[in-house]
């Protein structure tokens, strides 16, 4: 009897184990099934991850390529800054009181890289030297602007790096309390034109003794493809404008048609650049390169005016 009572006892507490692994399994199972739903609805397939991550990289640049030929068309010069002129569209204490400015053809608020522009001074008096200071705000440039007896000539250039090279700068009196600067191809050395690219504007001061003025003026870069020769210097440069930041535009060599014809032959590839954030960027013309029987130029729409070093 205490047998049978014994084996009943085993077999009720053998079947109360088994009880017990099934709802442990089951609640395993459960919480597997439930840990591999959110891990599927968090993380994202390999191939999702691949596809963010290729959409993040920045998109390879596809460079112009240099034309074999072209069509080189004659385009004659355009007009020339006018300080005197820009006073009707300054503010109205500009014509009343000393005053700074840099000038384009197309007035005071046109400021671009590469453009043509001048120093205007008024309100200064033409017996002493102007100390003209430009700042962006994180770096200041000095220069000396230097009253210069005699005509202001549109046909002579000043050098593209002018205020920015701390050389001085003659300026002329035109009538009217006002005086100007020969033009110049607005293009200071790398650091400064990548600086002022990046505050967009720049304050011009002027001292003489104790007369000042100052002016803010907004800063733009070209968004048109473009190339042309420096000038107002000895160098052999090229500066290309205008393309969209990252290009890399390649410099070529042409020789051009004997004769009258416009037509200009690809000889080779000079070298390239790369567009900096300022769109602007200059290429050193080799000795190889000169001479009037051939030009040099970029990847443009339209030649007009291909240069010749």
């Amino acid at each position: 009897m205490s047998t049978r009572k014994e084996a009943l006892m085993k077999r009720r507490q053998l079947a109360g184990w088994l009880v017990l692994l099934s709802i442990a399994a089951a609640g395993c199972g459960s919480a597997t099934q439930d840990a591999t739903r959110r891990t599927n609805a968090t993380t994202p397939s390999a191939a999702e991850s691949q596809q963010a991550a290729d959409a993040r990289k920045p998109k390879p640049h596809k460079s112009p390529k240099l034309q074999g030929k072209f069509r080189n068309l004659a385009v004659g010069d355009g007009a020339a800054p006018g300080c005197k002129g820009d006073l009707s569209s300054l503010p109205a204490g500009f014509a009343t009181s000393p005053a700074v400015w840099m000038s384009t053809i197309k007035g005071p608020r046109n400021l671009v890289f590469t453009r043509e522009n001048a120093l205007c001074l008024h309100g200064f008096t033409a017996e002493r030297a102007v100390t003209v200071t430009v700042s962006d705000g994180r770096h200041a440039y000095t220069t000396t602007a230097q009253p210069t007896a005699g005509k202001l000539a549109f046909s002579q250039y000043e050098p593209p790096e002018s205020l920015f090279n701390g050389a001085r700068l003659r300026v002329y009196d035109i009538g009217g309390g006002v005086m100007q600067s020969r033009t110049w191809d607005f293009v200071p050395q790398s650091a400064a034109r990548e600086s002022l690219a990046a505050a967009g504007h720049f304050t011009i001061s002027a001292t003489q003794g104790s007369t000042t003025a100052s002016y803010r003026q907004s800063l733009a870069v070209p968004t048109n493809p473009e190339r042309a020769r420096l000038r107002g210097e000895s160098k052999r440069r090229l500066v290309v404008d205008g393309f969209e930041q990252g290009y890399t535009i390649p410099i070529g060599l042409y020789r051009m048609a004997a004769g009258a014809s416009d037509q200009a032959t690809l000889v080779r590839q000079l070298g390239s650049v790369v567009m900096p954030a300022s769109r602007t960027a200059v290429f050193a013309v080799p000795q190889s390169a000169a001479g009037s029987t051939y030009c040099v130029t970029v990847p443009l729409a339209v030649q007009e005016n291909c240069p010749s070093f």
